[in-house]
């Protein structure tokens, strides 16, 4: 690359910015315009996509934007187990994703509709009990039915879905922290799980309908079948992503209701807003903010040069809030629809995992417009990037008082 176009890759942003975390969609807004493919010269330098065009344009071009490099920027420790199929381009990574599709299907995730609408409501009346005036959402809340519902559809026991839990909430930590050394530490442990329960599996097989991993070992395959490190893999991404994302989602949505009042009397009165509720809740709160390609040669996108093996950030959050592409995005609309929003992407990475995100919004919006009242206790604090959402959350659950 010429020395005038190092030059000219001026830092613009810092995703990790305490006034950044704080006014993510207000940045967000200002670099879609100014400079809708930003650069920024954190993690080594990468470039970040504001614009909804844009996003898809990287998503559809795996010759141009591989998957193969890295998943998240700053790139979280290289060596161990890949993320399959995330970490594979097309038409490698359809080979996974045909083994996996079976148990994220939207029927068979519908089955497990009424476990996850007794523990939202067994958590939320246990938390209760405890303190119904100052219930901590995403301890006693937000993250057991994260990992409930991860448990659910992975096939886990109580064990190893506490355990599991306590290693990907670390791991997130250390990764944004920067304290590499732990989260090497967590990243191997989180390894070490999958590969275990690999072998559990394969040791003694359960009901595929009921375990993902035995699900997948029992799908028919042309060519070869998946060794022990492709089925460790693929346990390896939902271990982290599933967990996290889940999360921060349903400490959004908890705020979200406890902030606006007239959106849960609309939900208690028009049952026939819930869907069109849901939709505007993964748009405006995208609990992954980013995921990154590497460029495979110099390119140019929209304008802005990018050499060869620079990462490039996806800012799902950025597009969801694209005018070119929304009316009013900054506006919650409850009713709006069509809703095209990209909070799982697009493409051939779009995420499995979004029939049982959509009804864990459901289960979750279902049990909290139920109670007689929301207010939120002190400050919430926002998760910063790659997360967007709510953190940390207290909420008085009385209602009225």
């Amino acid at each position: 690359m010429a020395a005038e176009q190092i030059d000219e890759l001026i830092s613009v942003w810092d995703p990790h910015d305490p006034q950044t975390i704080d006014t993510y969609p207000d940045v967000w807004r200002d670099l879609r315009e100014s400079h809708p493919v930003a650069y920024s010269d954190k993690w080594g330098g990468f470039f970040t996509v504001m614009r909804y065009d844009d996003i898809v344009t990287v998503e559809k071009d795996p010759e141009t934007f591989t998957a193969t490099k890295l998943s998240i920027v700053p790139a979280s420790p290289k060596l161990g187990l890949p993320r399959l199929p995330l970490q594979k381009d097309p038409p490698e990574s359809e080979r996974y994703r045909k083994a996996m599709n079976p148990s994220f299907k939207s029927n068979k995730i519908r089955t497990f509709l009424p476990g996850l609408r007794a523990l939202a409501n067994d958590l939320i009346d246990t938390a209760k009990a405890r303190d119904a005036a100052a219930v901590n959402f995403p301890e006693e809340i937000g993250e057991p039915m994260s990992q409930g519902s991860l448990g659910v559809l992975v096939g886990f026991d109580t064990a190893e879905a506490l355990e599991i839990g306590r290693l990907s909430a670390t791991y997130v930590h250390a990764i944004q922290t920067r304290d590499m050394g732990t989260a090497a530490r967590m990243s191997k442990g989180v390894d070490q799980f999958a590969i275990d329960l690999v072998a559990s599996r394969m040791a003694d097989p359960r009901d595929p309908e009921s375990d993902m991993l035995s699900s997948i070992m029992s799908q028919p395959l042309k060519g070869e079948p998946f060794d022990e490190r492709e089925l460790a893999g693929m346990v390896r991404l939902l271990l982290v992503g599933g967990h996290i994302a889940s999360r921060c989602l349903m400490n959004s949505l908890a705020w979200h209701l406890a902030t606006n009042p007239d959106h849960v009397a609309l939900l208690r009165d028009d049952p026939s807003v819930h869907a069109t509720f849901r939709d505007e809740i993964l748009r405006f709160y995208p609990a992954n903010q980013s995921l990154a390609r590497v460029t495979t040669k110099d390119t140019v996108l929209n304008g802005t040069f990018i050499p060869k093996g620079v990462p490039v950030a996806m800012n799902y959050g950025a597009a969801n809030r694209d005018p070119r592409v929304f009316d009013n995005p900054e506006t919650f609309d409850p009713r709006r629809s069509p809703n095209r929003h990209i909070t799982f992407g697009t493409g051939a990475h779009m995420c499995m995992g979004q029939a049982m995100a959509k009804m864990q919004v459901e289960v979750m919006t279902d049990a909290l417009i139920a109670q007689p009242g929301l207010k939120v206790v002190g400050t919430p604090t926002w998760g910063r990037w790659t997360e967007f959402g709510i953190n940390t959350l207290t909420l008085d659950m009385r209602g009225d008082r």
